[in-house]
């Protein structure tokens, strides 16, 4: 009887595994697939041909096309979220009180370095980058996700952090247009990837790269700040 209970407790084990593993690969399918063609350009046997599945995994684990076009979107929310909640928390929990300009500067520091960590280095960002930028310019369903799961947070920290720092308000146009500036200049070495590393030699944005990308990141932020 042991051995039975053994041998069942295995089974349902790698069953088990064998389910995320599916799963997995037909996030990452979807991620790759939907930001190559967009949602009406790609198509189920598709997907389930790059995740080497059976079509009918896709709505076993996803209910269809859309739910797995979705759970992309909510896996690139959940996964940025990992990443960014610690400096995100911080900055919740120092803005409920008085926060310093110095101490304002050094938390608006922190939130970039993590934020361009996140978007330049390698890992996620590499394969759900197109998908990203694909909803950018064609909002759809995951676009919607996208923006409330972790856009919306990211911008708003950013901009509170610069309220205080250029004594504006938080929703002051003025101010939230130099925030999308100030994030597009992380932005702008994962949408314009290839002419940055031919302009700069490089093969690829190692650890030494990104360093040096973020400490000149942090002297553009500090001469907006002088200015």
């Amino acid at each position: 009887m042991t051995l039975q209970r053994e041998a069942s407790a295995k089974e349902a084990h790698v069953f088990l595994s064998n389910r995320r593993d599916a799963r997995r690969r037909l996030i990452e399918a979807g991620l790759q697939l939907f930001g190559a063609y967009g949602f009406d350009g790609t198509s189920s046997r598709m997907l389930a041909a790059a995740a080497k599945v059976n079509l009918a995994a896709i709505p076993y684990y996803f209910g269809g096309k859309e739910g797995l076009y979705r759970a992309a979107a909510h896996h690139v929310v959940e996964f940025n979220l990992k990443e960014l909640s610690p400096v995100l928390t911080a900055i919740d929990q120092a803005l409920t009180g008085t926060v310093s300009r110095e101490a304002a500067r050094e938390l608006l520091h922190a939130l970039l370095d993590r934020f361009s960590t996140v978007v330049i280095g390698p890992g996620l960002a590499d394969v759900a980058a197109t998908f990203v930028m694909r909803e950018q310019l064609h909002p759809g369903a995951a676009f919607e996700i996208l923006y409330e799961g972790m856009m919306r947070g990211i911008i708003s920290a950013t901009a509170r952090l610069l309220a205080i720092l250029l004594k504006r308000r938080s929703d002051d146009r003025r101010l939230l247009i130099k925030t999308h500036a100030i994030l597009g200049e992380v932005l702008i070495f994962r949408c314009g990837r290839a002419a940055s590393l031919r302009m700069l030699g490089w093969k690829e944005f190692g650890e030494d790269h990104l360093h040096l990308i973020q400490s000149c990141l942090r002297e553009n932020v500090d001469l907006l700040l002088r200015r």
